[in-house]
């Protein structure tokens, strides 16, 4: 344990193992599946709230106490619970940190809650940045969601949210990805080719939209359904979604303010001593969010220890104004960062949810 506080990078699954062993997450038991290779999931608790809005802590202040003066109303999680379509809430996590000193966390959604449109925040008693847990940090954490597309069943013990865990994180440079993706290819062309260097943008590996298959992906339906959490591969596709066919002429019309599953054309590679995250490819490309979701752990796209790449899903709600897309339009990227030492449990090793995605593809709730 003395080596991983002293060491920069993200923690892989052994060291998370080593942070909860000595007490440093505290909670109910583990869950089969729990820590992945480079993250760990959270688990809703049975307390939660509904809230007049989204809210962040002050310097010195406790979430708990942004919950008493503004909740609306308390729900109970310890039995299924409906949270409306636009409503925000607020639950707290079971998992309680008290992690090192210069030891910090970062949270994202999971792959399946961002397919949801699912939006989804993490607070932290005296932060006033969403999913950033400081350095030391000792306390509560809660989980702010706001359904946006369904209304949604929740209870606790379900996992919406995950944190990677580091000591001086460690994102590559422009130059270190340039080095690594020459000798060590990251991303992958359609034809299976490494993707060329002007794929590499601002220390990130730069994506764009797969507009050329027959099913380019699907888009929300405005439903009276509830989707229930805890009901894995049990609702219908055609309830909830609708599916996006190939664009005549190449042009893809985004409709404002609605919720598109895509993918991308390039495939993405994660070996096993990197962790990424997608990013925002430049705010300056649109007014649109391409993902909710973005921890890719180590093994992504690895096949008997080799890189091949997998599409990677976006998540994509123009906010603004509607959207052309074309086959190709860069639309989001990859930033890489390094792990404390190389993970020996690989992503896709044990039957991860979208280990064999090879296209857009709806979250695991839905049947195949």
């Amino acid at each position: 344990m003395t080596d991983l506080l002293h060491a920069s990078g993200t923690f892989d699954a052994s060291g998370l193992e080593a942070l909860i062993a000595a007490g440093h997450v505290r909670g109910p038991a583990l869950i089969p599946g729990q820590v992945q290779p480079a993250s760990l999931d959270l688990r809703l608790s049975e307390e939660a709230y509904r809230m007049p809005g989204s809210v962040l802590p002050v310097p010195g202040e406790r979430v708990r106490a942004l919950v008493e003066n503004l909740a609306l109303e308390p729900i109970d999680l310890s039995r299924p619970a409906c949270l409306a379509r636009g409503g925000v809430y607020l639950v707290r996590v079971q998992e309680v940190l008290a992690l090192p000193e210069r030891v910090e966390a970062y949270a994202n959604g999971k792959s399946s809650t961002g397919r949801l449109d699912l939006a989804t925040r993490v607070l932290a008693d005296g932060s006033p940045r969403y999913d950033r847990i400081p350095a030391g940090y000792s306390g509560e954490l809660w989980i702010e969601l706001i359904p946006r597309s369904f209304n949604i069943v929740a209870q606790a013990g379900v996992s919406l949210n995950q944190i990677i865990v580091f000591r001086e994180r460690q994102v590559l440079t422009q130059a270190a990805l340039a080095a690594r993706h020459a000798i060590e290819p990251l991303l992958f062309g359609a034809a299976g080719k490494p993707a060329p260097a002007d794929h590499l943008f601002d220390g990130r590996l730069v994506m764009g939209a797969d507009l050329e298959r027959p099913i380019v992906g699907f888009v929300a339906k405005r439903t009276h359904k509830p989707l229930v959490l805890a009901q894995v591969g049990q609702h219908s596709a055609a309830d909830f979604f609708e599916p996006v066919t190939r664009p005549g002429g190449g042009y893809l019309y985004l409709e404002q303010d609605r919720f598109y599953i895509l993918v991308t054309r390039e495939r993405v590679a994660v070996p096993a001593d990197l962790a990424c995250e997608m990013v925002p490819y430049d705010p300056t490309a649109g007014d649109f969010r391409a993902h909710y979701a973005g921890f890719f752990d180590p093994g992504w796209g690895l096949r008997n220890g080799r890189s091949v790449g997998l599409p990677a899903v976006l998540e994509v709600r123009p906010h603004t104004d509607d959207l052309i897309l074309r086959h190709g339009q860069p639309i989001a990227a990859m930033a890489y960062e390094t792990l404390q030492r190389p993970c020996t449990r690989l992503y896709g090793a044990c039957g991860n949810t979208y280990a064999d995605q090879d296209g857009p593809r709806l979250s695991k709730h839905f049947a195949a």
